[in-house]
């Protein structure tokens, strides 16, 4: 499976280009990573990032929440790093 099967091609790339160059000319500094989270059959959402630890327990998931570096976010418990870090990734809206 090539670049192709994932959804990135030559004209997707160029594409982005065009519009990422209108942000490096406002002043803002360019991007330098980007990391797109898909969990193809991995665990949900609700095991993850989105706990809902006050949902009636045939809701939420069976891991604890722990607080992060945004006070107020949690993420689940078997993510210590990503926690530490929790103040650093943008999220689309």
């Amino acid at each position: 499976m090539g670049a192709g099967g994932l959804g990135l091609s030559l004209t997707g790339l160029l594409q982005a280009w065009a519009i990422a160059r209108p942000i490096e000319s406002s002043g803002l500094p360019p991007l330098k990573a980007c990391i797109i989270v898909f969990y193809y059959g991995g665990p949900s959402h609700l095991d993850t990032y989105d706990l809902k630890p006050d949902a009636p327990s045939e809701v939420r998931g069976e891991f604890k929440p722990i607080s992060t570096s945004v006070p107020g976010l949690f993420v689940c418990e078997h993510l210590p790093k990503m926690a530490r870090t929790m103040h650093k990734p943008a999220f689309p809206r």
